[in-house]
């Protein structure tokens, strides 16, 4: 599988550290940064390209014809946003963004790109399992076994609390992410237009009620390569 990474920050290299000694991959590394992509030219088995992920000749350099997924993982939004655009223009197949706004989430899904990853949600998400006696891998083990771990905003119902939400039972708010930080809901708990609601549901069935009480419905996934050997 043949998978470019554009951007050499925290996320991107470790991600490359993750991916490069694994069988089945093959890695095109790209930053602007010069000195970097020599150091890592060095230590990963990987093409590593020197150039701006935003330049469609870079792109066509690193061999996005032939690619299988695009992940932009720069420090900034703006430019993960373009070179996620370019690579559905490539038609890669799987192209996925690193925002950490997630505000912006909505508008990439808009423009085409397959998965989105906040580091901040990732963090929530995380925190908010510990605090109610679970870890990541049970929640894997939820999903799996037909409950779904989705995402959604207030919608029509944002400044109401918790408490006054039809919801119907098999659903749980495991917690909100405000401004980037986990907050576990209470009844008294007030929901703000911008907030990002994580919750469980038993199956399917929920899910699609979830979906009709607040008019939208995004569920989270993760990116189709990491379960790739």
């Amino acid at each position: 599988m043949r998978i470019i990474i554009a951007g050499l920050g925290d996320v991107g290299t470790q991600l490359a550290e993750d991916l490069t000694f694994r069988e089945g991959f093959e890695l095109v590394l790209i930053d602007q940064d010069e000195e970097k992509c020599e150091d890592l030219s060095g230590e990963y088995d990987a093409l590593v390209l020197h150039g701006d992920g935003t330049e469609p000749e870079i792109l066509e350099s690193a061999g996005a014809r032939e690619t299988d997924a695009l992940i932009a993982t720069t420090e900034s939004d703006a430019l993960n946003m373009v070179i996620a655009v370019l690579g559905k223009k490539f038609d890669i197949s799987q192209v996925v963004a690193k925002l950490e706004k997630t505000s912006l989430r909505t508008t990439a899904r808009e423009l085409g790109v397959d998965h989105v990853i906040s580091p901040k949600l990732s963090a929530a998400t995380e925190i908010s399992s510990l605090l109610h006696g679970y870890d990541v891998l049970d929640f894997s083990l939820l999903v799996q076994g037909g409950a779904r771990l989705i995402e959604i905003s207030p919608g029509k119902y944002a400044n109401e609390k918790v408490k006054e939400l039809d919801l119907p039972e098999g659903i749980l708010i495991a917690s909100i992410l405000r401004e980037g930080v986990a907050i576990i809901p209470r009844g008294d708990t007030t929901l703000h237009e911008n907030d990002i609601m994580i919750i469980i549901t038993e199956d399917e069935e929920k899910e699609e009620k979830i979906k009709n009480t607040f008019g939208q419905l995004q569920t989270t996934q993760r990116p189709e390569y990491v379960d790739e050997n």
